[in-house]
């Protein structure tokens, strides 16, 4: 008996081996062996084999069916058995029944020749099919491995891997030029694969053609468009599948380069033509898929029905912004004319505003009034989201009134956060020309409850303003803001967290992430919310991630955001940081009213840092934009308190008092009627007084529960920390850091981050989210004091002063808690005492 070579059994696919093996083992033994595989995957090497052991051993072996004359031993090795007529493959069923006889048979799995079926059943009733095809992705790694004399990289073998569908015909070139580089695989892999096509004839190569454009085209598609018979086009597709070039689990990037490959060997011109008769074909049937007119647009196929067809599944996309673009976009490639304001939309959509942008500019040229329209819309929307209301508003001053509800909101939009009250009134009245939708109506009443926002109470603006939230969004459309992010800035800067947390937080959980446009603005003022509430964990999840690439108005509000948070936990360097990120936006921005928000944090931190002549000249410009507004109540209020918080913390009475005096003047207006305004004018006269060392009980307490009834949770305990720090009676004291606990606790159950932004987990924003706490994190009585008066925002030295310590006794105090809660920052010990200092339950 002979051995097997062991260079051979390395060679041999993994599957075959154990079959090989018990031929070369006893060669004289009948077999019954079936090879299955497509096209290169080793059926011939493994038949080789079996021959090769046979004939050592002695044995006769026919490589066809037997023959009278034959000998009555030998064996039968047929490859190809795919390739057979009925007759011979009748013949070897009947021979496979023979106990005496060895037959190895090497076949294509084609599914629909009953001749071949037979057999294949036949000899699968003696053992398991030896079935060949991908090289797993271990298999590709030890072969790069023997080639390269080392362990590949990861990326190594998943480019192997992607790039050959881990067929062994392609894997042999692919491998030896593997140390020359990605390109020099793609390289050898294409020459490989055109090299192996090319053996194959005509119908299988168009079959080939048409499939590889698409995994769901099937037998009728097929025959539909080669113009062949249903039964001749079952036979076509069961060989192309049966070649195992088109398995649906190979990489699409395999599929392209095989469609390309077959395209360079049937010609442009005869590539062409079966892709129109495909599309012919679908259209007729009404089959035609988003995947596959885009892969023809993409192969050049310039025709108006294609054009036609992928604008039509456009605009079926509306939901998801990302594929509308890609559609828009190959139909304008395919000859569509007329879809340059669609495309512009989703573009922008998606956070494509240069290219939009240049497509609204061309547009603003066109003689169709419905595409300058359009274009305007678009134009001023991308203004907004770059910092610019000035830009945006000069647009619709140049388009002039339109009969088109949502161009008159949109216009009223921008009209108001220029400063132009006037103008947005006249759109805002302006008469629409169209059928009242629920569109329609929705846009009117955001235009209307704006307009309202300026002169009247803030329970009639805001009702009319929440009319625009009855209708859905529209999600094709870009405009210069969302009716969702604008009711809840007026519920903000009206003191109604509850509406603004529930207006936003349906809108988070309504977006999707493709929608850049508007996904970023939602979760940033879903953040504010938490942000002003005490909330700060959840605040930080709604931050983008570094990477991410804002534009200047939702730059301003991350930065602002991140400056907010950081001056609440009491962390210097990084409010530093994301200060000057925020100047370095703001100083090409074009403040509006929609941005007084983060203007106002800023402000405060300018005070703290001792900066804020350097914001001087765009407060100056705000306040002017809210006289030329008429100082409105509802949109001045929060821009005044700062000024106080920014007064008290550059020890400036002077500072303070204009500020102080338009909160006092704005509680006492009986037209506005803000109680918002009445609890912020307390809070700073409560505020003033306790910084002179006069703390009464109940005022402290009465201004700070007004502070957290408003959504200024964390201000209502600074207040009463404040409080118990400045008096010199320690009940008191006491009664204060009591009542700062009980506002924490108003708001300390949901910290924690509702919705992630697009690409960050929820456990991402900081690391005590995610972080077990240890055992050891118990802290002292004293230790407990010290870090209630710490969240508090109080340095080492008033807290030693409240403690009777002294400020180094505070230090040991608070680096002694940071190991014990296993913290690697100071932002993150302070975030983990808010989780271990929450109550329970």
């Amino acid at each position: 008996m002979t051995s097997p070579a062991p260079h051979r059994q390395a060679e041999l696919p993994a599957a075959a081996r154990d079959a090989v093996a018990a031929i070369e083992g006893d060669p004289a033994a009948p077999a019954k062996v079936l090879v299955v595989g497509g096209i290169g995957t080793g059926k011939s090497t493994v038949l080789a084999a079996v021959r090769a052991a046979l004939r050592n051993a002695g044995r006769a072996v026919l490589s066809r069916p037997r023959q009278s004359g034959d000998p009555a031993d030998a064996a039968v090795v047929v490859d190809d058995a795919h390739l057979l007529d009925g007759a011979d493959l009748d013949r070897l069923t009947a021979l496979v029944a023979e106990s005496s006889a060895t037959v190895v048979i090497a076949t294509q799995p084609l599914a629909h020749d009953p001749a071949l079926r037979a057999l294949v059943t036949a000899l699968e009733r003696e053992n398991p099919a030896v079935t060949l095809g991908s090289v797993p992705a271990v298999e590709v790694g030890r072969a790069a491995a023997a080639t390269l004399g080392a362990a590949p990289a990861p990326e190594v073998v998943r480019l192997l891997t992607t790039v050959t569908a881990g067929l062994p015909f392609l894997l042999r070139p692919a491998l030896a030029a593997v140390v020359d580089g990605a390109a020099a695989v793609r390289q050898a892999v294409r020459i490989g694969l055109i090299e192996r096509l090319r053996r194959l004839d005509e119908p299988l190569l168009d079959t080939l053609l048409v499939a590889s454009l698409s995994p769901e085209l099937g037998p009728d598609d097929v025959a539909a468009a080669l113009h062949m018979p249903p039964d001749a086009g079952l036979a076509a597709v069961d060989r192309a599948r049966a070649s195992g070039l088109l398995e649906p689990g190979y990489h699409p990037g395999f599929l392209r380069t095989l469609h390309d490959g077959i395209a360079q060997i049937t010609g442009a011109a005869r590539h062409h033509d079966i892709e129109v008769s495909l599309l012919c074909s679908q259209l007729e049937l009404s089959t035609l898929t988003a995947d596959l007119a885009l892969r023809m647009a993409e192969h050049g196929l310039r025709d108006e029905r294609l054009a036609s067809a992928l604008a039509d599944l456009a605009t079926r996309a509306g939901n998801d912004p990302v594929r509308s673009a890609r559609l828009y976009r190959a139909a304008a490639d395919a000859g569509a004319t007329a879809l340059s304001a669609q495309l512009a939309d989703a573009l922008a959509l998606t956070g494509d505003c240069v290219t939009a942008g240049r497509l609204a500019d061309e547009l603003l040229t066109s003689q169709d009034p419905d595409e300058r329209a359009a274009a305007v819309r678009i134009s001023a929307s991308i203004a907004m989201h770059d910092g610019s209301a000035a830009q945006a508003l000069d647009l619709f001053r140049w388009l002039g009134p339109s009969q088109d509800a949502l161009l008159s909101a949109a216009g009223t939009v921008a009209a108001l956060a220029a400063g132009d009250g006037g103008t947005a009134g006249e759109l805002a009245q302006t008469k629409s020309a169209g059928p009242p939708t629920s569109t329609a109506r929705a846009a009117r009443s955001l235009a209307e409850g704006l307009v309202l926002s300026l002169a009247e109470p803030y329970p009639v603006a805001v009702a009319r303003l929440g009319q625009s939230l009855s209708s859905e969004p529209s999600r094709t459309e870009v405009t210069p803001d969302t009716p969702a992010a604008l009711v809840t800035l007026a519920a903000l800067h009206g003191g109604d967290p509850v509406r603004a947390r529930s207006v936003i937080g349906r809108a988070v959980r309504g977006g999707g992430d493709d929608a850049i446009f508007v996904t970023h603005r939602h979760r940033l003022l879903s953040g504010w919310t938490h942000m002003q509430d005490g909330q700060l964990q959840a605040a930080a999840a709604a931050v983008p991630r570094p990477d991410a690439a804002l534009h200047r108005r939702d730059a301003l509000w991350a930065a602002a955001l991140q400056t907010a948070i950081a001056r609440r936990n009491g962390d210097s360097g990084a409010m530093q940081m994301h200060w000057f990120s925020a100047m370095e936006v703001l100083a090409e921005y074009s403040v509006d009213l929609f941005a007084l928000l983060p203007l106002g944090e800023l402000w405060v931190a300018a005070a703290r840092l001792r900066q804020v002549e350097r914001l001087q000249h765009t407060l100056d410009e705000a306040f002017g934009l809210l006289r030329a507004l008429g100082d409105p109540v509802l949109w001045s209020v929060p821009l005044h308190w700062a000024g106080v918080h920014a007064g008290i913390l550059a020890n400036s009475p002077e500072a303070v008092a204009p500020h102080g005096q338009a909160l006092t003047a704005a509680s006492r207006d009986e037209h506005a009627q803000s109680g918002f305004a009445k609890a912020l004018a307390m809070a700073g006269r409560t505020w003033l007084r306790v910084l002179a060392n006069h703390v009464e009980v109940d005022e402290v307490t009465a201004a700070s529960r007004a502070l957290a009834q408003f959504g200024h949770t964390w201000d209502a305990t600074r207040l009463a920390g404040q409080a118990a720090l400045q008096t010199p009676d320690a009940r008191v004291s006491q009664a204060m850091l009591q009542l700062a606990r009980d506002l924490k606790q108003t708001v300390a159950a949901p910290d924690v981050p509702v919705e992630s932004g697009p690409g960050r987990s929820a456990a991402e924003p900081t690391a005590s989210v995610s972080r077990t706490q240890p055992a050891s994190a118990q802290l002292s009585e004293r230790e407990r004091e010290v870090a209630e008066l710490l969240l508090l925002g109080m340095p080492y030295r008033d807290i030693g002063a409240q403690l009777f310590i002294s400020a180094k006794t505070v230090e040991h105090h608070v680096a002694r808690i940071r190991r014990r809660l296993g913290a690697e920052s100071r932002s993150e010990m302070l975030s983990m005492l808010r989780a271990l200092l929450a109550p329970s339950g």
